[in-house]
């Protein structure tokens, strides 16, 4: 039976209503389609950074404000089982507060509640839309290396652990973010890591298809907190996913589609029902960028124009063409093996530059 995977991001999870809200679409999706799913879920939008502010600043009304989000979503249900459960798991968080001194590895454990605590919420979710699901522990199937905060998925490993799970259901709801490092203690992936989750499952199970469920309908060309007229990337290549990862496209964890180089499986990302991104291993180019992304490089800004055959010749001199004569300390590097063309720029000229840029080589691409 074809297998699809779900990744529901921590953006469109805040309340009793949206866990009923996207398990009530996944019970429309298999009324429609008739595949094995599996769900990896994200915390509550929020949730981890109060435990990584705990963590780092030891600040006790970020804990608290944790606590009281899942305390309050979960009697929202009204339902025993579900609020025992859920006080179950943060009496032994608090307990472990309380009596250690947070170091790399306990911050990660620390870090894993918001993940752990929303697969509880779903579930129940689920069964309340009358699907019956099996859960499975990534502390005991994500195996990764030892690199706390930001490991690798081994994914060799991972798929032992998977072979030796008793998977007999329909859906299979997992959390994303968390995994066991080789000294068996839990990880976290890095921020975005439940969709470095997915992926990997998405490899090790040979799914067909992986959604990306968030609160936009797509990925957008650029910030559009900087730029006047983002649009919807329609389509993008495994390797200039990647490639907007080094530039810090927001939502992409550099990790994520590595597992997916030498796959046919379809990324979908948008919001339910509205899917306008779709990543594969397709490549297109007819001489527009897809994605104008930026990093921090010391006292400038490092841009980045991504796309196929953005590190063509026509394309640099294009680009020369435009910016010599308006910004004076510019530096334009060829990418020779990889999708893009890197733009240094002093940080006086940066919002300027980003819209000049976006307006002339973001393009309308023609699908085939």
């Amino acid at each position: 039976m074809k297998i699809s995977i779900f990744k529901i991001g921590g953006s469109i999870l805040s309340s009793k209503n949206s866990y009923i809200n996207i398990s009530s679409y996944i019970k429309d999706y298999l009324e429609e389609n008739d595949e094995n799913l599996f769900i990896v879920v994200s915390a509550i939008k929020g949730a981890t950074d109060l435990l990584i502010d705990y963590c780092d600043k030891g600040n006790e009304d970020s804990l608290k404000k944790f606590v009281n989000l899942y305390e309050q979503i979960s009697t929202s249900f009204d339902n025993k089982n579900l609020i025992n459960e859920i006080k179950e798991r943060i009496d032994k968080l608090m307990k472990i507060t309380n009596e250690a001194n947070v170091n790399i590895a306990l911050k990660d454990y620390i870090v894993s509640y918001g993940e752990k605590l929303s697969k509880i919420i779903m579930k129940y979710a689920l069964n309340y839309n009358d699907i019956d699901v099996e859960t499975l522990d990534a502390d005991k199937i994500i195996i990764t290396n030892n690199n706390y905060g930001d490991p690798s998925i081994d994914l060799i490993e991972t798929k032992k652990a998977l072979n030796k799970s008793k998977i007999n259901k329909k859906v299979f709801l997992i959390e994303g973010f968390i995994g066991r490092s080789y000294d068996n203690n839990v990880t976290t992936l890095g921020r975005g890591g439940s969709d470095y989750t997915a992926s990997s499952l998405a490899y090790l199970l040979n799914a067909e298809k992986l959604y990306l469920v968030t609160d936009v309908p797509g990925i957008f060309s650029s910030d559009p907190k900087i730029v006047k007229n983002p649009k919807i990337v329609k389509r993008l290549s495994f390797e200039e996913a990647i490639e907007a990862s080094k530039y810090k496209v927001k939502g992409i964890n550099y990790k994520t589609f590595y597992p997916l180089l030498k796959t046919n499986v379809n990324v979908y990302v948008g919001m339910p029902n509205n899917y306008n991104t779709l990543i594969n291993n397709n490549t297109y180019y007819n001489g527009y960028a897809k994605l104008i992304g930026y990093k921090e490089n010391g006292i400038d800004k490092l841009v980045g124009l991504i796309g196929e055959g953005m590190n063509k010749e026509d394309i640099i001199n294009e680009v020369n063409e435009m910016l010599k004569n308006k910004y004076d300390e510019l530096i334009i590097e060829k990418n020779d093996t990889r999708p893009s063309l890197s733009i240094y720029i002093k940080n006086y000229n940066f919002y300027e530059l980003l819209n000049s840029i976006h307006d002339k080589f973001i393009g309308d691409y023609k699908w085939n």
